[in-house]
């Protein structure tokens, strides 16, 4: 069986990493190292959890009402066997895909890999390139102005001029969870508004310059 190392998956995101109703997987492993990502502690491919991919699939598909999945990272295409073989299961069960990778589409493409290729095969929608911190977007989807958003089959587009949008959970530990593209300075602000309100935030990292990779 095959499997997956990865850093957690949220179902319940709306119109947060693509549009509708849809679980986010977050893979485990990045050897690209943006500078300023905001997730760092999915760098180490030792990091995480290994999980079967056919388990995932089922738990995944489990969730009502869900219009597709995302996968970010960490970096997918790093592990893209285990990730086409998600995939595969979620398009086979009629749910959209984005997938999101610091590569452009141009370099995934020029590696003539069976396993990558076939994950761009099955994906709707991919967000590539490298985040650039000089370059926040602030507009939504992407973290930096030069990343893209390069539909690969027609589906799951987001409304043209979508805006930024973040999803703030508590989850079941009492964690604060942050999913989503956040604008320039969104995470900073916020903890400003919480402590004036006399809520204490406080955070393993720097919130200030915190920006997706």
């Amino acid at each position: 069986m095959s499997t997956l190392r990865i850093r957690d998956w949220r179902a319940g995101v709306r119109d947060v990493l693509g549009p509708g109703e849809r679980a986010v997987v977050w893979v485990q492993g990045c050897s690209l190292h943006c500078r300023g990502c905001m997730v760092p502690e999915t760098w180490s491919p030792a990091g995480g959890r290994a999980v079967e991919v056919a388990e995932l699939a089922r738990e995944i598909l489990a969730v009502a009402p869900l219009d597709g999945v995302t996968v970010s990272g960490g970096e997918p295409m790093e592990q893209p066997g285990a990730v086409a073989e998600l995939l595969a299961e979620v398009r086979a069960a009629g749910k959209t895909v984005w997938v999101y990778s610091g590569y452009t589409l141009e370099e995934l493409l020029a590696r003539q890999d069976a396993e990558v290729d076939r994950v761009l095969s099955l994906a709707d929608v991919l967000v590539d390139g490298r985040y650039e911190q000089a370059r926040p977007e602030g507009s939504g989807y992407r973290g930096s102005a030069n990343q893209r958003l390069v539909p690969l089959t027609g589906r799951a587009l987001p409304p043209p001029g979508a805006p930024p949008r973040v999803q703030l959970t508590l989850d079941h530990e009492g964690r604060l969870v942050v999913v989503g593209v956040p604008p320039p300075g969104f995470l900073a602000r916020f903890r400003g508004a919480l402590e004036e309100r006399g809520v204490a935030l406080s955070a393993d990292r720097t919130w200030g310059a915190a920006t997706p990779g």
